[in-house]
């Protein structure tokens, strides 16, 4: 059994790929055409792209899509019904009025308040049997940012398998996705950042053929005038970012798809949604970060965690 390494830049984003298996290298060169296959399909910022194409036609009927972009859709509409529209893949006019990569200052609240009448997941249209998609309103944006990486992985991850490959670590943009074991058996270990001491970890998850996605306020931010940290997780309900009590959260659930979202969708939610949430979702573990850099682990997790700095944990009991 031989091991190979590769990384390849795509859906804005680095994409790395570890591999044991027979034939590694044309596994992994399947796995990563893959994945710029979907990047076409569901990249907003390229013209033509099946999400422009609905985005150039919101409120003028729907268009036709494939089934990755259908169903990527239909789990985007669920776990904004699922999160009382905290998770909303319509996000995209906010992100555009924050812009992140550039601003240094927050948008006037008139100018959040005409955005967010954009920004509504109630509004995506589908039509499955006949794999058409659109939004209602135009003027409106899709970015399914928060679900494709994850989708894309789950996808790395199947062809991955179907070349053989029994033994594989996926990580696109932070999406972790594991296949199987390490070769001797072992578990693949999963590192979580501390969001406030850079290159230091908080702990490590060690784990088998599931994904491990972290989402937190240090990724893109910028720091305001008054001293507050503005950062790119902006909560749909408010047009502005997350004020949830959280700072770091991991989530860990057998599909990325899944792992992607809920890692948003749980950051948004703050402690006692957590809590919530996880009564609705037995087969998904957190690790979250709260403001006062408390630790707070669902059960499932604690046997798999391995800590490294010496934050104070407790339990998320539901």
């Amino acid at each position: 059994m031989r091991s190979v390494e590769a990384n390849l830049a795509v859906m804005h984003t680095q994409l790395s790929c570890k591999v044991y298996g027979k034939q590694p290298e044309a596994a992994i060169e399947a796995a990563f055409a893959e994945v710029k296959r979907l990047e076409l399909l569901m990249s907003r910022f390229l013209p033509d792209s099946e999400v422009s194409s609905i985005n150039t036609r919101a409120g003028d009927g729907l268009v036709d899509v494939s089934p990755d972009t259908i169903e990527v859709l239909q789990e985007a509409v669920a776990i904004g019904a699922l999160s009382s529209g905290a998770f909303d893949v319509t996000i995209a006019p906010l992100m555009n009025l924050w812009d992140f990569t550039h601003a240094a200052t927050p948008p006037t609240q008139a100018a959040i308040k005409e955005v967010r009448s954009l920004v509504d997941y109630r509004q995506i249209r589908l039509d499955v049997k006949n794999r058409r998609a659109g939004l209602g309103k135009q003027g409106m944006l899709l970015d399914l940012g928060g679900l494709a990486k994850g989708y894309a992985a789950d996808r790395a991850k199947q062809v991955l398998i179907e070349w053989g490959i029994e033994s594989a670590y996926i990580n696109l943009g932070g999406n972790v996705l594991l296949l199987g074991s390490k070769p001797d058996g072992s578990a693949w270990k999963v590192g979580i950042r501390h969001p406030r001491i850079q290159n230091s970890l908080v702990g490590a998850i060690a784990a088998k053929d599931v994904s491990v996605v972290t989402s937190g306020d240090y990724e893109r931010f910028f720091i305001d005038s008054q001293g507050k940290r503005q950062h790119h997780i902006l909560d749909p309900r408010t047009g502005c970012p997350a004020r949830s009590g959280l700072i770091g959260m991991t989530v860990v659930c057998p599909r990325s798809l899944h792992a992607d979202a809920l890692s948003t969708t749980f950051f948004l939610s703050g402690i006692k949604g957590c809590k919530k949430l996880l009564a609705e979702l037995p087969e998904v573990g957190v690790f979250a970060i709260d403001e006062h850099l408390m630790g707070w682990i669902s059960e499932s997790l604690v046997p798999v965690f391995q800590p490294v700095t010496g934050l104070s944990i407790s339990l998320l009991s539901i």
